[in-house]
C-alpha cells in the first residue's frame, strides 16, 4: 500500500493541475467542441506528416491545444475519450520531442480514461524519443503495477526510471520491492546492486544495504 501511495502521490498531481485550469474555461471550451470534433477525422501523423511541409512543429502545437481542450469538454460532461489518444498519437508523431505530451497522455489515458493499452503505447513511443526522461519508465511501471498486476514489468520499467537523472531517490527500492513481489529477488538485488556500485550517497547507499538485508532474510 505504501508503494501504491507514492506512485499515485506522483501520477495526480499532473490530472489535478490540468482539470482545475480546465474548469476555469468552461465557457471557452464549450465554445470549442465543434472545431475539436472537427480533428477526429485527421489521418494518422505518419500520412499527415509529409503533407505538412515542414509545419510539424506548429501544427502539434495547434492540436496539443485541441487535445487539451477536447479532454477538458469530456472530462465536464460525459467524460468519454474515444479519440484523445488518436489525437495525441499525432501531435507526438508530428513533433516527437514534445515530452509532456506523453507525460500528459499517459497519465490521462490510464487514470481517467481507462485506456490502459493506448496508455502504455503512448509512453514508449515518449521513451523511444526521451531515453533520460524518468517520469516515462516511472508512468509505465505505475501503469504495470496498478492496473495490470504485473510486478515483474513494474520492476522493469521503474528499475530503468531510477537510473536517470532526476528520478526520486525512492525507487531503487521501489524497484526492488516489485522484483520480489513477482518471486524474483535475485533480480532485485542484482539490480539493487547495480545501483549501490554507481553512486556515493551515504543514504541510497544505507537505503540499498538495508534494502538487500530484507530481501536476503526474507523480512519486509
Amino acid at each position: 500500500m505504501k508503494a501504491k501511495r507514492y506512485l499515485v502521490f506522483i501520477a495526480l498531481p499532473l490530472l489535478v493541475s490540468v482539470t482545475f485550469s480546465l474548469q476555469l474555461r468552461l465557457d471557452g471550451i464549450k465554445k470549442d467542441r465543434k472545431a475539436v470534433e472537427s480533428l477526429l477525422y485527421l489521418p494518422s501523423g505518419k500520412f499527415l506528416k509529409p503533407a505538412v511541409l515542414g509545419f510539424d512543429e506548429l501544427l502539434a502545437d495547434f492540436l496539443w491545444i485541441k487535445a487539451v481542450t477536447y479532454f477538458g469538454g469530456h472530462y465536464l460532461t460525459d467524460k468519454q475519450y474515444d479519440w484523445l489518444y488518436h489525437i495525441l498519437d499525432i501531435t507526438t508523431t508530428l513533433d516527437p520531442r514534445f515530452e509532456y505530451v506523453y507525460e500528459f497522455g499517459g497519465t490521462i489515458l490510464s487514470l481517467e480514461a481507462n485506456q490502459i493499452k493506448e496508455s502504455v503505447v503512448l509512453l514508449k513511443k515518449g521513451m523511444e524519443h526521451h531515453p533520460t526522461a524518468w517520469r516515462l519508465p516511472f508512468l509505465l511501471g505505475f501503469i504495470h503495477f496498478y492496473y495490470l498486476n504485473d510486478f515483474e514489468t513494474a520492476g522493469h520499467y521503474i528499475s530503468k526510471a531510477s537510473l536517470l537523472p532526476g528520478r526520486p531517490d525512492f525507487l531503487p527500492a521501489l524497484a526492488a520491492r516489485f522484483y520480489t513481489k513477482a518471486n524474483k529477488p535475485q533480480i532485485a538485488i542484482e539490480f539493487l546492486t547495480r545501483v549501490y556500485n554507481s553512486t556515493n550517497d551515504e543514504r541510497v547507499i544505507r537505503n540499498i544495504e538495508k534494502k538487500i538485508k530484507e530481501i536476503t532474510t526474507g523480512s519486509k
